[in-house]
């Protein structure tokens, strides 16, 4: 049983709107301001996406509709820029994206607990691929830290059309989808 003591010295708060966060937090919930910044010896999301943009080749960007699911032989390639970890996924299904938890019983599709999830701030239940009226859509699951396409944070539960080639990030963890 955690005491009420030993839950505030587990908080953090908000630099921008004062809010309480849990410790470890790397975005606030409530106004979504990072709360890495007051940390010392850690980077920044926007400094860890200047890191990895110069350190990777530039990827040509491919403006073409995604595949529908009901296609044969379509497939999802998920790409983890920071360990070049290629995930091939099945079309078919959701797509759950988080880390794995034995004690809670969560077991994601996409397990980003492989690939420092944990410190990059990837919730357990992080976002969801899907496909809605042939679309291919990432819908963030209220996660702690955000989900960004492309750099720019998406709203929770609102579904958002990917496209081949764009950058998805879950916390500061970035991958790049590929249809094929």
């Amino acid at each position: 049983m955690i005491t009420l003591a030993r839950r505030e010295a587990l908080m953090q708060t908000c630099p921008n709107c004062h809010a309480s966060q849990l410790d470890g937090a790397i975005f606030c919930s409530e106004c979504g301001a990072s709360l890495l910044a007051r940390k010392s010896g850690k980077e920044t999301t926007a400094a860890l996406r200047q890191r990895q943009q110069v350190d990777l080749p530039e990827q040509p960007r491919v403006v073409a509709a995604p595949p529908v699911s009901a296609k044969v032989g379509r497939s999802i390639m998920l790409v983890v820029l920071n360990s070049g970890r290629r995930m091939t996924l099945d079309t078919g299904e959701d797509i759950l994206i988080g880390r794995k938890d034995n004690a809670r019983g969560i077991f994601p599709d996409v397990d980003l607990g492989l690939d420092g999830g944990y410190d990059a701030g990837v919730s357990r239940r992080h976002a969801i691929i899907s496909f809605q009226q042939g679309i291919c859509v990432l819908q963030d699951l209220n996660s702690a830290n955000g989900t960004f396409i492309n750099a720019t944070r998406i709203d929770p539960h609102v579904a958002f059309p990917l496209h081949d080639g764009d950058e998805l990030t879950f916390g500061t963890l970035i991958l790049r989808i590929e249809f094929h």
